[in-house]
């Protein structure tokens, strides 16, 4: 920021530093900050802005906005390898790598200037005037592009269709703002990039309880769920006969089908133990009868994945993988185990400990899917379900009753 900002910068700057405040997306900031230029009479009729971010899909987010289709969101940046069209075709990259703050072209009249293919598009839609606006932060940023590597920070413009294009006066009002909106944009990237991190490391439910301040080893609390795990089968053979490369990918390739399938089905996966994949339904969000009901969906989904992700590799030369899948159902506790320093968000309980047995029940009875008695006891298709004997669990003082579903879910491990 440079010089006294004009009385509609100080305006508005008053209102973006509530908005950082009190926790708004940036893009709703950003939607926001051009209405109130409007508003200033500063006449904008395309607006974009981009920044990157940390975030397990994708490496950044860009933002358009016009009066026709209001603010619209583009990620980009999920194929690091493959540039993306806003670097390839407009002056971002131009601005980022030389270092540029402000960067402006005349897009009709004698002083046009359209040296990039997105300026000769805007030109061709009646736009008069761009201003590019950028910031630079601190920070790594991860890219194929070797220019760009170690760079960070926020690119906006404004275009309007004014004959005349933006004054002398609306040109540094916009340039003023600049730094304000990418704090604005900072801040909340930042909180963004907390909470991706805690749905993604620890879940899209717990990661919000622990951002809330549940952080203390001990803080735990009790839930009803169905509890879900699947397990991969014959995979230390594959460990030891594949390049380490391709076993992360099969194995990735096999949560894809499992873990995948649960969080199509709003179940919540817990962790990922070698090859097997622990998850929980929760009742108290789904109740008694969805959550069984969305586990068994899940299982039918992830059968369906597993038996095309098979196609592929017999298509490739490759052994079908077999797998097997256990559904229990009760009381269990959540929250963080671990030392004074390092914790880890868990789910402990009888009912954890028996799913992980029962899964074990698939591999002696040929059964790739098996269930408790509380389980099935819950479904209204109970009856159909068909009990395959009491077995010992290690561990369980009690034989075990194992049932299996009136329908193949998986296939056989004989038949993969």
């Amino acid at each position: 920021m440079q010089g006294k900002p004009s009385a509609a910068a100080a305006s508005i700057v008053e209102w973006m530093v509530g908005a950082a405040l009190h926790s708004k997306p940036s893009e709703e900031t950003f939607a926001q900050l051009v209405e109130a230029l409007r508003n200033h009479g500063i006449p904008i009729d395309r607006a974009f802005f981009a920044h990157p971010t940390l975030h397990p899909l994708y490496h950044g987010a860009a933002f358009e906005w016009t009066p026709a289709t209001g603010l619209t969101r583009e990620t980009y940046g999920g194929d690091v390898d493959a540039p993306h069209d806003i670097l390839a075709r407009s002056p971002v990259r131009h601005v980022i790598v030389n270092e540029v703050t402000r960067f402006r072209r005349r897009l009709s009249g004698p002083g046009a200037m359209l040296d990039f293919p997105l300026l000769e598009d805007f030109a061709a839609e009646g736009l008069t005037d761009y201003l590019l606006l950028a910031v630079r932060f601190d920070g790594f940023r991860t890219t194929a592009d070797d220019d760009l590597k170690g760079r960070s920070g926020m690119v906006c413009s404004f275009a309007t269709k004014r004959p005349e294009g933006f004054t002398d006066e609306e040109i540094e009002t916009l340039d003023w703002l600049r730094k304000p909106l990418a704090i604005v944009v900072k801040i909340a990237d930042q909180r963004q990039v907390a909470l991706s991190l805690a749905e993604c490391y620890i879940g899209k439910e717990a990661g919000p309880l622990v951002l809330g301040g549940a952080i203390r080893r001990g803080d735990f609390a009790t839930t009803r769920a169905v509890v879900w795990l699947s397990d991969l089968r014959s995979s230390t053979e594959l460990a030891m006969s594949l390049p380490r490369e391709e076993f992360v990918s099969t194995i990735n390739e096999f949560f894809d089908c499992t873990a995948g399938a649960v969080e199509e089905e709003e179940g919540e996966p817990l962790s990922f133990i070698g090859d097997a994949a622990l998850a929980i339904f929760p009742i108290e969000r789904l109740g008694e009868a969805g959550a069984r009901a969305a586990a068994l969906r899940a299982a039918s989904r992830a059968a369906e994945a597993s038996e095309e992700m098979n196609n592929r590799r017999r298509a490739r030369g490759k052994a079908p993988l077999a797998w097997g899948l256990a559904l229990h159902a009760g009381e269990l506790g959540y929250g963080n185990l671990g030392s004074p320093t390092r914790h880890s968000w868990s789910v402990i309980g009888p009912v954890v400990n028996e799913t992980a047995r029962l899964e074990g029940i698939t591999k002696l009875i040929g059964e790739p899917v098996v269930a408790s008695r509380a389980f099935v006891e819950g479904l209204e298709s109970a009856a159909d379900w068909r009990a395959m004997g009491a077995f010992p669990l290690e561990g369980v003082p009690r034989a075990f009753e194992v049932f299996a579903p009136p329908a193949r879910i998986c296939a056989r491990e004989d038949a993969a």
